[in-house]
């Protein structure tokens, strides 16, 4: 029973020997959740978060959506300015769309097609590991 999970065996130390030597100080810890939007990293990541500080260890999120949105958000809002005609066309048909005061984004904006969308996902996943790295 529990006696075989305890002991180590060669596979074992030989991986932890791997994990010393690339880790030798565990001051701090990356955990990069990745994937689809809407699929649950940001709470999974604020699950780990909560159990990793009530064992005492110092965490912090960097949430790359975060970023995006706040980016998109700066985005619309300097396409509004260049572009008063479409701001009046906007309020004509009842406002601008919620999901862009919000600074959502739809599917176009994660096509890889799109260069405009590509070139901000890579700015502010930048502007994450650079905060992080800074942490």
């Amino acid at each position: 029973g529990s006696a075989e999970i305890a002991t180590e065996s060669a596979i074992t130390i030989q991986k932890l020997e791997t994990r010393r030597k690339l880790t030798p100080t565990s001051k701090r810890l990356v955990i990069c959740l990745v994937g689809l939007p809407g699929r649950g990293k940001s709470f999974v990541a604020r699950k780990l978060q909560t159990f990793l500080t009530w064992k005492g260890c110092e965490c912090k999120i960097f949430n790359v959506g975060r970023y995006r949105r706040q980016a998109h958000a700066e985005l619309l809002l300097a396409k509004e300015k260049e572009q008063q005609q479409e701001q009046e066309q906007q309020e004509s048909l009842g406002g601008a769309d919620e999901r862009d005061q919000i600074g959502a984004c739809d599917a176009n904006f994660f096509d890889p097609q799109n260069k405009i969308a590509a070139e901000l996902r890579q700015a502010v996943a930048a502007t994450a590991m650079k905060q992080m790295l800074k942490w």
